[in-house]
């Protein structure tokens, strides 16, 4: 608009000077020509000044084309300006937007990676938590396996000794019997021997027929009394074997 307005006023100004020099002529040759040849002068006057004012009018329209032209240049500039100024701030905005997304992206990523990082501390401190439980738990079982391992061993060992014990104990107590076995069937034998010569000369009085009653009855008594104690020794000699049966087993 100012330039259009400047254009203006350029033209009225050039028009202003154009009948400005129109008049100022025409006063001159008013002054000088006398009256027949006034007609001639003027004529020649108007073609001038038709002449001037048209090229004042073709500078004029050069002059308006070139303001118009720089008119339209300075519009496509402008236009260009605004466009170019619109897209940089379309540009800056997006840019904004995107940096903004960026630092929430990274705020973001960076809460997840810290959340995640105590996440981790927190799993690390409770498998760390777990596996000292776990060792004291194995390090108490150990123990606990150890004491009842050395009680067990001195359990087997006093029952290894006891067994020894009792193992030589029931050796002695077999031994005895056996020995009182043998005393028993040493016994028997002498007390079987005394009753074969008792019997023996029982039998060769009555052969002989030298016992009186009383006598006879007396030898009987005699070896009954050498029978009873065979038999009470063979009472005996199963006794001192049933020991050596039970001290065998």
């Amino acid at each position: 608009m100012k330039l259009r307005t400047i254009t203006l006023f350029a033209g009225l100004f050039v028009a202003q000077v154009s009948l400005a020099q129109v008049e100022e002529v025409g006063s001159v040759i008013d002054t000088t020509i006398t009256a027949p040849v006034i007609t001639t002068v003027e004529q020649a006057t108007s073609e001038a000044e038709l002449k001037t004012q048209k090229e004042q009018l073709k500078a004029e329209q050069k002059l308006q084309k070139e303001q118009e032209k720089a008119i339209k240049a300075e519009e496509k500039a402008a236009k260009e300006k605004a466009k170019a100024e619109e897209k940089a701030r379309k540009e800056a905005e997006k840019a904004k937007k995107a940096e903004e997304k960026a630092a929430k992206e990274k705020a973001k990523a960076e809460e997840k990676a810290r959340k995640a990082e105590e996440k981790a501390a927190k799993e690390k401190a409770k498998a760390e938590e777990k596996a000292r439980k776990e060792a004291e738990k194995a390090r108490k079982a150990e123990e606990k396996a150890a004491k009842e391992k050395a009680k067990a061993e001195e359990k087997a060992a006093k029952e290894r000794a006891k067994a020894e014990k009792a193992a030589l104990k029931r050796k002695e107590q077999l031994s005895k019997a056996n020995s009182e076995v043998s005393k028993v069937e040493a016994k028997i034998a002498k007390a079987k021997g005394d009753l074969a010569k008792e019997q023996s000369k029982f039998d060769i009085k009555k052969a002989k027929g030298s016992l009186s009653p009383q006598d006879e009855a007396k030898l009987k008594g005699k070896l009954l009394n050498k029978q009873q104690k065979i038999n009470s020794l063979g009472l005996d000699l199963i006794k001192a074997k049933e020991k050596v049966n039970k001290y065998s087993m």
